[in-house]
């Protein structure tokens, strides 16, 4: 059974980000692309876990309490 993948999807397994992408999880989201040793062993996706600008606090908070520009003041 070969994998179909667009232009757009990712080549590295999404829950590893190591291993090429050689299994299509099927889930309500839509579909997980990982690696096989990822795919048996039930592993998550880490995008789920680590959402973007979540992790890094990138994203523009409502209040900002702190300036954006500290300086060495």
């Amino acid at each position: 059974m070969s994998i179909n993948l667009s232009v757009a999807d990712v080549r590295t397994c999404e829950a590893c980000w190591r291993a090429p992408v050689t299994a299509v999880r099927r889930t309500e989201e839509g579909r997980d692309l990982l690696c096989r040793a990822c795919a048996e062993g039930g592993c998550p996706r880490r995008v789920d876990l680590f959402p973007p600008y979540g992790i890094y606090r990138l994203h523009n908070p409502a209040d900002r309490t702190v300036p954006q520009n500290r300086g060495d003041e």
